[in-house]
């Protein structure tokens, strides 16, 4: 027998909302596919400099991931999105708030690369285990 899967919206009111009809995240059996989380709180507020939006990037990938039914802990995958090569340091210290304690850690992918607008110094998403 085939297992059928359907598509799931994920919706939680404590993330930024995305526009163009882009869900916050999709669950798909038993995993979950989390959109690019910026540094926009729940109220759509950028959050000033790179490491608060790294902080509140996170945040909303964790309070998304949790509305999936999912947690920080079942990450599998996730990239990262840097505007400067020099923003890694600071990227990578926020990371380790939230992954460094873990048996074991998601693998990761890094781009260093233009934001999608000027403001956003920060991106994640990520795949997850629900």
């Amino acid at each position: 027998t085939t297992m059928e899967f359907k598509k799931e919206k994920v919706y939680t009111p404590l993330a930024a909302t995305p526009t163009h009809n882009v869900s916050q995240a999709i669950k798909y059996g038993n995993l979950v596919f989390v959109s690019g989380m910026v540094g926009e709180d729940e109220n759509e507020v950028l959050k000033e400099g790179l490491e608060a939006q790294c902080e509140q990037a996170f945040i909303n990938m964790k309070n998304v991931l949790e509305a999936a039914g999912s947690s920080l802990e079942k990450v599998l995958f996730c990239q990262i999105f840097i505007a400067k090569r020099e923003d890694r340091a600071i990227a990578n210290e926020v990371w380790d708030r939230f992954f460094l304690n873990m048996d074991v850690g998601p693998a990761r992918y890094t781009v260093v690369a233009p934001t999608v607008a000027e403001p956003y110094l920060f991106e994640i998403t990520c795949v997850a285990g629900v």
